[in-house]
């Protein structure tokens, strides 16, 4: 049969992930906390995109440096 709590308190963990996964990490957090949440996501991603940019911007630097050396 299993504690009442324990039974509950599984059901709303299930729901949470489920929101989580269809709406994005946060999404039951309180207001507040939730937009701060999602301003430190989107820097964490803007600088992991900013530094994906760099090294793709060197990886055509280098290879127009060996083009222009093969001519």
């Amino acid at each position: 049969m299993g504690n009442p709590a324990m039974d509950r308190k599984k059901k709303t963990e299930r729901r949470r992930k489920k929101y989580e996964q269809r709406l994005g990490p946060g999404v039951y957090l309180p207001r507040e906390e939730r937009l701060k949440f999602n301003a430190e996501v989107e820097k964490a991603v803007a600088e992991a995109r900013k530094a994906k940019l760099e090294k793709l911007a060197q990886k055509q630097k280098k290879n127009k440096a060996k083009t222009a050396e093969a001519k």
